[in-house]
């Protein structure tokens, strides 16, 4: 269990990303979590930007549209302007990212987590 978490960065109490003592990366986004190693992390990431840069290229307006995140066997839907905050957030952790520890990481804020808050599910 994590004892030990670095906020990266965070829009919100339920949309953020952290980093823990085992160099797993959390990214919690209105309740639901992905818990990720530094690299799958990264592969995320850099597939997510990718994925922005399409959309952007294409100029279409987003409207009502929905973006479709498969992380392994999950599948996440989420509105186009919410994946595009997602990215945004994820965008400004790649800096921050340590994958060698936390103890090298330049955090926005320290916290010990000892009895984490259950995430609130809409």
């Amino acid at each position: 269990m994590c004892q030990h978490i670095v906020i990266l960065a965070e829009r919100s109490p339920q949309q953020y990303v952290s980093q823990c003592e085992h160099g797993t990366v959390h990214l919690i986004w209105d309740g639901v979590g992905l818990h990720l190693p530094g690299e799958a992390f990264n592969r995320l990431a850099a597939h997510m930007l990718r994925t922005r840069s399409v959309l952007q290229e294409r100029g279409e307006p987003i409207g009502q549209s929905h973006c479709r995140l498969n992380v392994g066997k999950m599948s996440i839907i989420l509105p186009a302007q919410d994946f595009l905050l997602l990215v945004e957030m994820v965008d400004g952790v790649l800096p921050k990212l340590n994958l060698a520890g936390i103890e090298e990481t330049n955090p926005l804020l320290q916290l010990a987590r000892h009895n984490p808050v259950p995430p609130v599910l809409n």
